[in-house]
Order: structure tokens, then sequence, then C-alpha cells
């Protein structure tokens, strides 16, 4: 079976109505497919999301400005609603300070294929 790109963009578009937010957090247990959550949640570090949709996939781009979060090392990173966790993923970290110069920004696509 092969999906058209029509299914695959009305996909997307629910896919990327319910995707919301952005957060960081400090945990640095490696993400698996059954734990989505973040371990060590700063909830001061969660952020509305930009989304772009094109022909079967949607950008999504997360900013922690500086004047949020908290002076941390940030070690993991998920997209979410409101009651959904999209994904995890777990890096080596970026140290923030609050109320510095430098935000963080992440950027992640979500590709959708019919074969």
């Amino acid at each position: 079976m092969v999906m058209l790109d029509e299914g695959l963009n009305r996909i997307r578009d629910l896919v990327s109505t319910d995707i919301t937010k952005g957060t960081m957090g400090t945990g640095t247990t490696a993400a698996a497919p059954t734990d989505t959550d973040l371990l060590a949640i700063e909830s001061n570090s969660e952020a509305t999301l930009t989304k772009t949709s094109t022909d079967r996939q949607i950008q999504v781009d997360y900013t922690l400005v500086s004047t949020s979060g908290t002076t941390a090392t940030y070690t993991e990173y998920k997209t979410h609603s409101a009651d959904t966790d999209f994904d995890r993923v777990v890096f080596t970290g970026i140290a923030f300070t609050k109320n510095g110069s430098l935000d963080i920004q992440a950027s992640k696509k979500y590709f959708f294929r019919g074969t």
C-alpha cells in the first residue's frame, strides 16, 4: 500500500495542530520509545513553538530566551501538547545563564513517508 500525499499532508496537519510546546530538562538517561517525558523537567523553560508545514513535513522551532528558564545545564528537550509528549532527545549539555545574553534555539523536522 502507498499512502497518497494528500493523506500524508492530512496527518501532518493533525500532528502539527497537536504540537504546541517545547520544554527543556536536565536529565541524562537515554531516550527510549516508551520514555518520552523529561526526567528532570525545568518548567520555566516551557515555550510556545513556531511551526512551518511544507509538503509531508513539519518544521518545529523552539527558543528559550535568556530571560526564561533557570541557570542550569540543559541536557534533554521534548515537544508536547497539554496532554501528549511527542518526543524526547538527550544531548551532551548546553550551559544556560538566566538573564544572560544568549538564547537556546532548537529546530527539528518531522517527515511523513507513504511507502
